[in-house]
């Protein structure tokens, strides 16, 4: 590869980075749909820098709790040119309003601080190129088994005066 394809490339690679969480996510937003927006995105960029001749290899994006009122994003990616040199495509967010979130997905990002997809290589078109956090299914399973345990040490509520039967025949 020429050298001044390579520096180009790289550089180009650098400046996708920097440009990657413009204008991304919008309000009530739920981890899924998160994940949703950026598959594609971090799909095309690994297309396209391996039609330019670099292969990618492993990668990570982060969803990660920065204070009471803010998270931030971030991405990792890894490829590997002709010449065995590797190249790591990263890049952070500015710290997002948390009020962008859903209420839930907020509770989950304070309760764990950081959720983690691995970046796969796509296969095939529409495959997903992130993968599900094995730390945040644990989390989404124990919060289930609380509700349920809330629910069944509930008292039995009474039904409501509506439907109570009321005869007024009776004296």
């Amino acid at each position: 590869m020429a050298l001044e394809k390579k520096i180009e490339m790289v550089a180009d690679l650098i400046e996708a980075a920097k440009n990657f969480f413009v204008d991304l996510l919008r309000p009530d937003m739920t981890l899924e749909k998160i994940s949703e927006v950026v598959s594609p995105r971090l799909d095309d960029t690994i297309k396209k820098y391996e039609k330019n001749g670099l292969n990618y290899s492993a990668g990570k994006f982060h969803i990660m709790y920065a204070d009471e009122e803010h998270f931030q994003l971030a991405f990792e990616m890894y490829f590997q040119d002709i010449e065995g040199k590797w190249h790591k495509c990263a890049n952070e967010s500015d710290l997002r309003d948390a009020t962008l979130l859903e209420a839930g997905a907020w509770k989950t990002i304070q309760a764990l601080k950081t959720i983690t997809f691995p970046i796969e290589k796509p296969k095939s078109k529409d495959d997903d190129v992130l993968q599900k956090d094995k730390k945040l299914e644990e989390y989404k399973e124990a919060e289930i088994d609380k509700a349920i345990d809330a629910a069944n040490e509930a008292p039995a509520l009474e039904a409501p005066a509506a439907e109570k039967a009321i005869n007024f025949d009776k004296k």
